[in-house]
């Protein structure tokens, strides 16, 4: 449990904690869309459809891995102000 003052109600102490996992998750499904936005206007300005196959395979597995990358980090971050929420 959090601490707090005499008188507190416990869903305004929750309230700061809540507004950072908002911010986080909407940062975390903003990012995606973002990120996946630029790489499929990256695919069609390039013409990756018309390379070899390989290129077309290493394209989207460096999409996969930027994508990843972003995901795990953005999980971390909202993990970590869970725990702060719980002291267990």
């Amino acid at each position: 449990m959090q601490a707090m003052t005499p008188g507190e109600h416990p869903e305004r102490a929750r309230r700061p904690l809540s507004r950072a996992l908002k911010r986080y998750l909407l940062t975390l499904v903003g990012g995606v869309v973002v990120l996946d936005a630029v790489v499929i206007g990256i695919y069609y300005q390039f013409h990756v459809s018309d390379r070899p196959l390989k290129t077309q395979q290493t394209f989207v597995a460096v999409w996969i891995a930027a994508t990843l990358v972003f995901v795990t980090t953005m999980m971390a971050r909202i993990r970590l102000a869970r725990r702060r929420r719980r002291p267990f």
